[in-house]
Parts: C-alpha cells; sequence; structure tokens
C-alpha cells in the first residue's frame, strides 16, 4: 500500500484531531440573559394576582 494520504483517499490524520470552534449562542447581549426569565416571572405573579383578586370578589 505505497502512496500519500490524499492518494489513498483517507483524510489526512491532523484533520481528525483539528480544533473545533464552539457554537455560538443565539443570544449575544447578556442583558437578554436576565430579562426573559424576569418577563417570565412579571407574567406569572400577574396571573398570580388576578386569579387572587377573582377569588375575593
Amino acid at each position: 500500500m505505497a502512496g500519500t494520504y490524499a492518494q489513498s483517499g483517507f483524510a489526512r490524520p491532523e484533520a481528525a484531531i483539528a480544533s473545533v470552534p464552539a457554537p455560538q449562542t443565539i443570544a449575544q447581549n447578556p442583558t437578554l440573559r436576565w430579562a426573559a426569565p424576569a418577563a417570565a416571572l412579571v407574567v406569572a405573579t400577574a396571573i398570580v394576582l388576578c386569579r387572587a383578586l377573582r377569588r375575593r370578589r
């Protein structure tokens, strides 16, 4: 089996261990990391308060 890697049709061994960049996150802005959970908390609190006020009436 004489020949180079290119002739054999196989990738070079260095290509198998090449570093792969980490995937980028969707939210680049750090503000979005806390804004979405805060908005969900506000909505959940409003729902609980509305239900409590309905039961009082």
